[in-house]
């Protein structure tokens, strides 16, 4: 696609050589009950209908946060939203870059999730389908690392994405990770399964499938169950919730009562029975979230906006009250999340 960065990937981009079974491969693991149809997505998909996918078959999304520390996926909020809103049940997803530090890596999948897991969403997912040119022990430190950070901070077990033969051969098959659902990418009818898991909670298996509402070819995928175990396994039902509001200009929930300027358009808009309302100004709001004056820059800018200032050159972000610090320049998060526009000097 004309522009993109060099290093940008969506999932299953290099496991097309994990598709073939070696010689004498056995652990198969085919469908045996009911499963349900899902897709992941980046930016390279476009504009999605959320509710026209939801209307034909789609029950899920895995929806990718960044390529590594490399690329923040523009299209991330929007599906993000999208999803949740037309009733697909969503997880987020990230592209792990083995020579990026994991920890930075982690942090940035934890603040585009508002640094908590939501009920009702699926656990976030760490890619894993490169080495960096590291060896299994090296990387297996890596993706501990990367687990482990988001376990903790998020009180969940990631997912962890991968190919059976990408897993055994090139990260070594290790057992630690037992406990973490597995979601495989293989392009067959009858997938192969590895060590430590006998068989897959989700399945990637086509990259080119079809569905109205996603324009072009798309990554399909299944869970292993109903829709209603799969509530289950996202710790309970889709909350549309009709006391808090989703803000994408602060890139979490807020309560009722919650005022926020829009980045989108500059106006002020009030949460209310879970919808937001057009308002003059923050007169009689509960909280209120604004734009913050920047000297560097010479104007007002949107929370969550990051800027290099010029009188120390460190880095600060506006967290719709004024200017906080530190902003981690590396995965450009703050402590109002990840930055929504960077403004180095």
């Amino acid at each position: 696609m004309t522009g993109d960065p060099p290093q940008d990937q969506k999932a299953g981009a290099d496991l097309s050589a994990d598709d073939k079974d070696p010689p004498g491969e056995s652990a198969y693991a085919c469908d045996t009950g009911p499963t349900t149809l899902g897709v992941d997505v980046s930016y390279y998909e476009g504009t999605i209908d959320w509710a026209k996918a939801h209307a034909n078959g789609v029950e899920f999304a895995f929806v990718r946060v960044s390529d590594g520390l490399t690329f923040h996926d523009p299209k991330f909020v929007t599906n993000w939203n999208g999803a949740k809103a037309a009733g697909v049940i969503r997880g987020a997803y990230q592209f792990f870059r083995p020579t990026d530090d994991p920890t930075a890596q982690a942090d940035v999948v934890i603040a585009a999730l508002g640094g908590k897991y939501t009920t009702g969403d699926l656990p976030p997912v760490i890619d894993v389908e490169v080495t960096g040119g590291l060896g299994p022990t090296a990387l297996q430190k890596k993706i501990r690392t990367w687990v482990d950070r988001v376990q903790t901070k998020l009180g969940v077990a990631p997912i962890i994405y991968t190919g059976t033969y990408f897993w055994r051969d090139q990260v070594g098959g290790p057992l630690s990770f037992a406990n973490n659902p597995m979601w495989l990418a293989r392009y067959t009818s009858c997938p192969a399964v590895t060590a430590p898991w006998t068989t897959w909670t989700f399945w990637q298996y086509t990259d080119s499938g079809h569905v109205p509402g996603i324009p072009g070819a798309i990554d399909m995928n299944r869970f292993a169950g109903t829709v209603d175990q799969l509530l289950a396994f996202a710790g309970g039902a889709v909350s549309t919730g009709t006391t808090t509001c989703m803000s994408e200009t602060l890139n979490h929930d807020v309560p009722e009562g919650t005022c926020v300027q829009s980045d989108s358009d500059a106006q002020w808009y009030q949460c209310e029975g879970g919808s937001w309302v057009e308002r003059a100004g923050s007169s009689g709001c509960g909280s209120a979230y604004a734009y913050c004056q920047s000297a560097t820059l010479g104007k007002a800018v949107p929370p969550r906006t990051c800027v290099q200032s010029a009188s120390d050159d460190h880095w600060y972000q506006c967290d719709g009250h004024g200017w906080v610090a530190p902003v981690d320049a590396n995965s450009f998060t703050g402590p109002a999340g990840l930055c929504a526009k960077t403004y180095p000097r």
